[in-house]
């Protein structure tokens, strides 16, 4: 592969644009650097309508980079998010490749999607929840971490970061199954559990005609991990902000039949008791996140936090809707898809029903939106011959050596919000030479049912800022090098 510099001029002169050639002399992807990073985080650009791309544009690098992993984190209100099974995870599992463990953590998507969907067809309760976390526990399949602190003095955790959850767990002393750090207690003067005569509990309907119990609940994932927890507070230490009395669980029993490592979760869904709503008086329920690219496994992104978040350059906005049968979800309004110069009809449900989440790593379509946009890519694609599937992909290429241009795909939301993914958000490597690509969709389990969500999952979010506004009822989205 050979490299073509050149400089972006007047205010933006940070930025490189990096031609790719391969040894044909054709451009193979357009990537863009930033001056301070360079060579190491690629964000392809390229034409609106196709790109040219290549096999040794989807090698993905595994500890490519000598990213010091004890950095302190960024900054206040921002903290670095990282892939559980990144370089600068402490939970990275041992003897798998960073492309495994890609192709693993999608391997629990499906039990994601199908627990999420449990919920508009099961009564939820206190005491027997379906939510599951960005991380789909699922063997050893896993997506991004951050690094809170809770207690004075100061107890370090790694929680998964979960968009569709709401109360925040941490693994307790007394948590004889849990295999990582535990939570004491009894080391922090700021600690106190809550019992069933405190109003939450009885707002919650946690506890019965008993006031003098403890305030305990039972929460079930969608792989059959069963946690229990009793509820209390804490002082919360967000980088160095601090937040008093906050509400979490503290896991006394985590049965988890799939994993052996026992991470506790931040929720960052829409409830009382989420992050976002429990840190109102400080961060506004304000917040973004930038997933790094996939491409090197040493790459990490950032989690910000508070209204600072809105003033990124070149947002553009959408609404954000509500489901009243997924209440801690975040929905978009997609209202047409674009595939090249085709745009293609999905049906007028979808634009109602489209959950944007950080924790499902493969956005899945239901039927009639999937099938329209997968058959106009296999007729632009029609000169090359239909590569064997690889589960769940059934739209696959084997790509010679040359360059070969694809379609870019468009997604277009509500407010004129034309979300224009990069190819590295468009193609998936089907192996760890890149030498068969698909396209990076999926449909939804059960054959794509149109009752079913679809759903906008985090490998097309990568090397974009997303902003949550909940005040403004409102997402915005730009593209940014995500790397910290």
């Amino acid at each position: 592969m050979i490299s073509i510099l050149a400089a972006l001029s007047s205010s933006i002169t940070q930025y490189l644009i990096v031609w790719n050639y391969n040894h044909n002399g054709e451009v193979c992807m357009l990537n863009l650097f930033h001056l301070s990073a360079f060579p190491n985080h690629p964000f392809c650009v390229g034409p609106k309508e196709r790109a040219n791309v290549c096999p040794a544009s989807f090698i993905w690098k595994d500890e490519e980079l000598n990213k010091d992993c004890s950095a302190r984190e960024l900054e206040n209100s921002s903290l670095r998010i990282t892939h559980i099974q990144g370089k600068c995870s402490p939970f990275r599992l041992p003897n798998t490749t960073w492309w495994s463990a890609i192709m693993e953590s999608i391997k629990g998507d499906e039990h994601r999607y199908r627990a999420i969907m449990k919920r508009s067809k099961t009564p939820i309760s206190p005491q027997e929840d379906v939510d599951v976390p960005l991380t789909p526990r699922w063997k050893d399949g896993g997506n991004y971490i951050v690094k809170l602190g809770f207690g004075k003095p100061i107890q370090n955790f790694y929680l998964e970061v979960d968009t569709g959850s709401d109360v925040t767990w941490i693994p307790c002393v007394s948590c004889s199954s849990c295999l990582t750090r535990r939570f004491r207690p009894s080391k922090s003067s700021a600690y106190k559990y809550l019992t069933c005569a405190s109003k939450l509990c009885q707002d919650l309907g946690l506890c019965g005609n008993d006031k003098s119990i403890n305030c305990t609940a039972t929460q079930t994932y969608g792989d059959q991990t069963e946690v229990g927890m009793l509820m209390s507070t804490e002082t919360l230490s967000v980088s160095s902000q601090y937040v008093k009395e906050f509400v979490f669980g503290c896991a006394y029993s985590v049965k988890e039949p799939f994993v052996q490592t026992t991470l506790g979760l931040v929720g960052f869904g829409r409830g009382s008791l989420s992050f976002v709503s429990e840190t109102a008086a400080l961060y506004g329920r304000t917040f973004s996140y930038c997933l790094p690219s996939v491409g090197s496994s040493a790459f990490t992104g950032s989690l910000r936090l508070g209204k600072a978040a809105l003033s990124v350059p070149g947002l553009k906005f959408t609404p954000l809707l509500s489901n009243a049968q997924f209440p801690s979800y975040y929905f978009l309004g997609l209202t047409g898809i674009s595939v090249g110069k085709e745009l293609v009809s999905i049906p007028t449900g979808t634009r109602k029903g489209t959950i944007i989440n950080s924790g499902t790593v493969i956005s899945r379509l239901v039927k009639p939106a999937y099938s329209a946009m997968r058959d106009s890519f296999r007729r632009q694609m029609s000169n090359l011959t239909l590569a064997r599937p690889s589960e769940p992909f059934d739209t696959c290429y084997k790509v010679p050596k040359k360059a070969v241009k694809f379609p870019v795909i468009t997604l277009h939301f509500g407010h004129s919000l034309n979300w224009t993914l990069p190819m590295e958000n468009t193609l998936f490597p089907a192996n760890a030479r890149g030498s068969v690509l698909c396209l990076a969709f999926a449909l939804s389990p059960d054959g794509g049912d149109s009752n079913m969500v679809s759903i906008i999952g985090n490998y097309q979010q990568q090397n974009f800022r997303v902003v949550y506004d909940v005040p403004g009822s409102r997402l915005g989205i730009t593209p940014e090098i995500c790397d910290a």
